[in-house]
């Protein structure tokens, strides 16, 4: 059972009860991420979620994971493009420990200068470890490409002179600013009852009213055709391919769903059938989608010997002109409606990412969307939605980006891709 309460102070509490899940996920959301920074602080909302694990007034960073350690729980945090996120996940009877643990992180973190200092190193390891994964490193130049001089091009992690340069003062500004209550979302889901859960979160954050804003508005990016190399010494070439999609609140994100399921979202997919099993000219490939407020991608990313590159490349042409000229069978629309359902059922039998499903709905449609709601969308996706749909993605190749990683020439790739 789903329930809301907004507290004086503006912070959204919502929770789902679910007497039979053993354990309880807690989480602090955030409305900011890296497109809520620009290029002279890309990165900081990455730098601050580290620093909310190096201690408080009343905790270590030690005593912070001992204590959780000590349950058997865990305790995490991700940034991402829009949003920022600490959660736990305990047994229902330690439940108090967590919430105890996650209030105090927020409200009591020192971002002392030495650990500043520390941390520092730390991340420019995670920046390191990025580079060296081939997959990773050309997403990032990929959007960086595709969405150039928009703060959704930006790295979530950041630049290392930015983190370089990262000072106590600006990231306690930024966190005063961008993590104030009005901009906080606290989400739970288990074996949990919501009144008293609310009573503790009130205990906890109810006089906590630093100064803040609301996510502030952000302008809607333009997308940016092109064909990048980035040339590194690597055994197999690396492609990124995308084009718009749409938006998180977009309706037709269902219908693009479906179509990334048969494009090359799962194993029986066209892409992995013809160009894996077929003939095994790489060893995966699958299509994508990234819904954000108000854009979206669809992509699609494989790796291949440079011998195969040509043909891999036509491969993927032929099958998207075919979506597109001849739309999709009827046997396909039937599978892709179920295989959306099954994954999107098998997502929610964790506490964990139920509590991410309820947050999500907060931050993209400010309220809870029913599962019936959610699954009335996917049954009623239509042929000519997804028709239409293999039209707006596929419709003009010459409008699809392309980005490769490798040892391999930018005409030669050019060359390929126009052909």
């Amino acid at each position: 059972m789903y329930r809301k309460t907004v507290l004086d102070n503006g912070i959204r509490v919502a929770t789902e009860t679910l007497p039979y899940f053993p354990t309880v996920s807690f989480g602090i959301w955030w409305k900011t991420g890296s497109r809520y920074e620009d290029p002279t602080n890309n990165g900081i909302s990455h730098f601050i979620e580290h620093m909310l694990f190096k201690g408080t007034a009343n905790r270590t960073a030690y005593d912070i994971a001992r204590e959780i350690d000590a349950v058997g729980g865990t305790l995490n945090a991700f940034t991402g493009k829009e949003y920022t996120c600490v959660y736990a996940r305990v047994l229902k009877r330690d439940m108090d420990i967590a919430i105890d643990i996650l209030a105090d992180m927020y409200k009591n973190s020192l971002f002392s200068e030495e650990d500043i200092e520390r941390e520092k190193q730390v991340v420019l390891q995670e920046i390191k470890m990025i580079d060296d994964n081939p997959e990773e490193y050309l997403f990032d130049m990929f959007s960086s490409t595709y969405y150039r001089g928009h703060p959704l091009g930006m790295s979530i992690l950041g630049k290392e002179e930015n983190v370089q340069q990262m000072s106590r003062e600006r990231l306690v500004s930024h966190f005063s600013r961008y993590h104030a209550p009005a901009n906080t979302i606290v989400t739970a889901s288990g074996r949990i009852d919501h009144d008293a859960f609310v009573k503790k979160i009130e205990k906890l954050f109810g006089e906590y009213t630093s100064k803040g804003e609301t996510a502030p508005s952000v302008e809607k990016p333009s997308s940016f055709t092109d064909i990048e190399v980035y040339e590194k010494d690597l055994e197999h070439i690396y492609l990124c391919i995308g084009t718009d999609g749409v938006g998180q609140t977009d309706h037709r994100r269902y219908p693009l769903y479906a179509l990334n399921a048969i494009m090359g979202g799962s194993m029986s997919s066209h892409l992995f059938q013809e160009i894996r099993e077929k003939r095994g000219l790489v060893y995966n490939i699958f299509s994508y989608v990234n819904c954000f407020h108000d854009v979206g991608t669809f992509g699609i990313t494989t790796s291949t010997s440079l011998e195969y590159l040509e043909e891999v490349i036509g491969l993927i042409k032929k099958e998207m002109a075919q979506l597109r000229d001849n739309g999709v069978a009827a046997n396909e629309i039937r599978f892709s409606k179920e295989h959306i359902k099954g994954n999107f059922f098998i997502s929610l039998e964790s506490s964990e990412a139920r509590m991410g499903r309820l947050a999500k709905n907060e931050i993209y449609f400010d309220g809870y969307v029913p599962l019936r709601e959610t699954l009335k969308s996917i049954d009623g996706i239509q042929k000519a939605q997804l028709d239409e749909m293999s039209q707006s993605v596929f419709g003009d190749l010459s409008r699809i980006s392309l980005a490769i990683l490798g040892r391999v020439d930018k005409n030669v790739v050019e060359s390929l891709w126009k052909s």
